[in-house]
């Protein structure tokens, strides 16, 4: 009766500006809670961000949250929760397949390890596209090691406006009792459900414990252990009590359970983290030894790229850069690919060399022209171009270019100066110096005529006499 009361928990979440009362259930945001920290742990410095469908009913002034669907993300774009195109396929397919049942999508949720409570620019694009209902919602979670996970909800206004900066109230999710494993017919939990539990002893002696973990995707199976504390050797107090009739035994009390260790995801992700240090330190070493072999096999690299360059096909953007020869460095891409035909525009960055780093700005017509020239310094050019794609999104291709150092321009010839040329350009010079001289008492004359010409005039004015 305790473990169905736990399940059907709810609480209820509202604020003024909000026109429904949203209502969830503890145990499915618990559900939820538990994946968000299982993927902040995953990874160092921010873990992995993850997703899914809210799934519930709406009424009159009502919205449900009852289950949930995780969303598998391949996290192209690194760590954080942004769709590729291959996610956005499978959350249209998710949607499909939670339409077929039962309950209704009220929303969707995912979760901020780097940032705090807000919705980002994305994260609209994704709530306008999927989830246009003026009901449906958005449940953003942050993650912490030591304190409880803070949540806040997003919602649109009756103008169908959305506050994204911030959420309007924010709320604290706490671990919720752990489901206990039945005695009867030791039937273990649902694939999905991620807690870890235990069950006390019924004897003094002989303890047991039996500790089931399973994973959110029913892969793994329950381990138990069983540790057998050692019998304590009979003394003769206890012979004589065990001859000396005893009370009828009690029944045994009902499991207790244990909460749930605070580190216990730390201690699982205990090997990744040795596997994650073997791989950087493999990595480091690696590159340390290209780098001090890099005479050895740079040429032979630029030698078949220079020959396959014409040939290969475009991955991609096929962002590719040539030599013409003179210094003058080919960038070119495929005007054809989808990511190019989709953008409104890119960067170019250009690193040459030790010099510092040059962006140029390209609109959507220079993007479609495909080219762009630039005169190289160095013997060493990287070039990346990153695409500004709909819904904000950011897709990125390199490349770069290493061969000899342009020649310098040949030094201009010089030329032998005649004498008599620069005797007769004195002379030009001093005969134009003479004529402006000129020039300039011509027109000083001729100001001074025009000044004695208005003065005379006002003089004739003002001798004459007007007419009774």
């Amino acid at each position: 009766m305790i473990e169905s009361q736990a399940e059907s928990a709810t609480r209820a979440w509202s604020v003024p500006q909000c026109p429904f009362t949203i209502e969830y259930s503890l145990r499915a945001l618990d559900d939820i809670r538990l994946a968000v920290m299982d993927a902040f742990f995953s990874l160092p410095r921010g873990g992995a961000e993850i997703g899914g469908v809210l799934l519930g009913k709406h009424a009159a002034g009502r919205v449900s949250i009852l289950d949930y669907l995780a969303l598998e993300c391949e996290h192209a774009f690194g760590p954080s929760f942004n769709l590729s195109p291959p996610d956005e396929k499978r959350l249209t397919e998710l949607l499909a397949q939670a339409r077929d049942g039962q309950l209704e999508v009220v929303g969707w949720y995912h979760s901020h390890t780097r940032s705090e409570i807000f919705l980002s620019d994305t994260d609209q694009a994704v709530h306008a596209r999927f989830f246009p209902e003026p009901w449906q919602v958005a449940l953003v979670l942050k993650p912490h090691t030591f304190q409880p996970m803070r949540c806040g909800f997003f919602f649109r206004k009756p103008d169908n406006t959305m506050d994204c900066a911030a959420t309007l109230q924010e709320f604290t999710l706490d671990p919720q009792p752990m489901r206990t494993i039945p005695a009867a017919d030791g039937a273990r939990p649902a694939p999905h459900d991620r807690r870890v539990e235990r069950r006390m002893p019924k004897e003094p002696s002989g303890d047991i414990i039996e500790i089931a973990a399973l994973k959110e995707d029913g892969a793994g199976s329950a381990a138990a252990q069983a540790i057998a504390a050692p019998e304590p050797e009979p003394s003769a107090q206890t012979a004589a009590a065990v001859e000396t009739p005893s009370e009828p035994p009690q029944e045994a009390a009902p499991p207790v359970e244990l909460p749930a260790p605070v580190f216990a995801h730390i201690e699982h992700r205990t090997g990744v983290w040795w596997k994650t240090l073997l791989a950087i330190s493999l990595g480091v070493a690696i590159g340390a030894a290209a780098f001090q072999t890099r005479k050895l096999w740079v040429p032979h690299t630029v030698s078949f790229l220079e020959g396959s360059v014409e040939s290969a096909a475009p991955a991609d953007m096929g962002l590719a850069a040539t030599d013409s020869g003179t210094g003058q460095l080919l960038i070119r891409w495929d005007v054809h690919s989808r990511p190019v035909l989709e953008a409104r525009g890119a960067t170019l960055t250009i690193m040459d060399g030790a010099a510092l780093p040059k962006e140029v700005r390209l609109d959507r017509a220079h993007l479609l022209g495909g080219t762009f020239t630039y005169a190289r310094q160095g013997e060493e050019v990287d070039v990346s171009m990153s695409l500004d794609e709909p819904g904000g999104r950011q897709v990125k291709d390199v490349t770069g270019f290493i061969g000899r150092s342009p020649e310098p321009p040949p030094p201009a010839p010089k030329t032998v100066v005649d004498p008599a040329l620069t005797a007769e350009n004195a002379r030009l010079k001093t005969q134009l110096a003479a004529e402006s001289e000129h020039v300039k008492r011509l027109q000083k004359a001729l100001t001074d005529a025009q000044k004695e010409i208005q003065q005379q005039a006002r003089k004739r004015l003002g001798t004459q006499v007007p007419d009774k």
